[in-house]
């Protein structure tokens, strides 16, 4: 979505839920799909948030220790999305206290995009790499960049749909993003394969292929990838139809009530089930696919006769990941701590037994209090959440046809 769009019809407020990748994307195909192409992946990872939340839920009540955390989160968050947007880049999804984003770019432009990112990552460190904040806490924040070839998962059916990206550069980005440290930007092997070397100034990371970048020379080169990425074909938009497939119902709502949607923050008290599937080393994109629809079936169907709802579907360096809530606004009900645990078993049971080329399958379930609300920017933001436990965390861990409780 480019930056300055108005916002002021329905379908622009609900398209801002939404990256671009999904706004012009091919949706003609029934699920589950895949689209392949080229691109620049940035993960950024914001530290201390964990800390603010817990200190905003103990120092305020709840309403008030949202509205607190709403602001500084988005004031923080939203200057780093405009930064990502300015250089072109699209924010495929947030998830609490980190963003994923995207340049879509031709094979042949690779190099010149990710000197494009990378640029846009330290001047993201130069003006915001420390924040302090009004309760004395340090917002801080990590980047991780790769590049090379990307698959577009859409799974889900005619009620709700999930798309995540999949491939070596999702798993790389969130490899460097791992190895830096606050403040720093790092460059995955594949990304340090790729960029053009003669522009950028590396540190070595010892005994790994990834690089820290140190300093980056640029003159006019910035403005000739502006104009690539503003002739880049994007296609005709999707239709307001589609979106609503991926958004959560209550947040429907609000945007149909014309609500300020700062009404959905809120420190609330949830539990979560976090299904991961890894995967054998011999499964291909299509195997993958697969299995990831026929898993989100399963846990949509298990979990929605209690209004569990699946929030996010990711794919990192530990496999495929469903985030599953109980209790989000519409959804209370009683028991939901036996709700999750009667879920978990029959969701483990099934992707053990039922899914292609699974290696392993783990699930942790927990109760506590989390920040709902909505996260970003005006022009692109998402309805998330952010688990901030401050009391003793109850994990369920199957173990071949057992459970353990810690």
């Amino acid at each position: 979505m480019a930056l300055g769009s108005s916002d002021s019809t329905t379908i622009g407020k609900v398209a801002a839920h939404v990256p671009d990748l999904i706004v012009y994307g091919d949706f003609s195909q029934e699920v589950p799909f895949i689209e392949s192409f080229d691109g620049v992946l940035l993960f950024a990872d914001i530290s201390g948030f964990t800390a603010l939340t817990e200190k905003f839920s103990t120092d305020t009540n709840l309403d008030r220790g949202a509205d607190q955390l709403t602001q500084t989160l988005n004031h923080y968050v939203g200057d780093i999305v405009e930064e990502v947007l300015i250089y072109g880049g699209d924010i495929l999804n947030f998830a609490g206290d980190a963003l994923l984003a995207l340049w879509k770019v031709q094979r042949n432009q690779l190099s010149d995009i990710i000197t494009l990112a990378l640029k846009c990552s330290l001047r993201i460190q130069e003006e915001y790499g420390v924040r302090e904040t009004e309760v004395g806490l340090e917002l801080r924040v990590k980047i991780g960049l790769s590049a090379g070839h990307i698959s577009k998962v859409v799974v889900g059916d005619n009620k709700h749909q999930y798309f995540l990206v999949i491939g070596r550069a999702v798993d790389e980005v969130r490899l460097a993003q791992n190895l830096a440290k606050a403040s720093e930007v790092i460059l995955s092997p594949n990304c340090w394969e790729l960029c053009n070397r003669n522009m950028i100034e590396i540190e070595r990371i010892k005994d790994e292929r990834a690089v820290k970048v140190g300093n980056l020379e640029f003159d006019e080169f910035f403005w000739k990838c502006t104009d690539y990425l503003q002739n880049y074909p994007t296609g005709e938009s999707n239709s307001e139809s589609l979106f609503l497939l991926l958004l959560h119902p209550a947040l429907l709502f609000q945007i149909d009530d014309n609500q300020p949607l700062e009404y959905l923050s809120e420190l609330r008290p949830v539990t979560i089930v976090f299904v991961n599937l890894q995967f054998d080393e011999s499964a291909n994109t299509l195997h993958l696919c697969k299995a990831i629809h026929d898993a989100n079936v399963k846990i949509s169907d298990v979990i929605h006769a209690f209004s569990g709802k699946i929030n996010k579907v990711f794919m990192f360096d530990k496999g495929c990941t469903f985030l599953c809530v109980f209790g989000l606004p519409g959804d209370k009900q009683a028991d939901e701590s036996t709700h999750a645990l009667e879920s978990a078993f029959k969701i483990f049971n099934f992707c053990s037994e039922k899914l292609m080329k699974i290696k392993l399958v783990s699930i942790g379930v927990t109760s506590g209090p989390v920040f709902c609300g909505v996260v970003g920017h005006r022009v692109r933001h998402e309805y998330t959440g952010t688990v901030c436990f401050s009391g003793p965390v109850h994990v369920w861990y199957p173990l071949g046809t057992h459970g353990v409780c810690v």
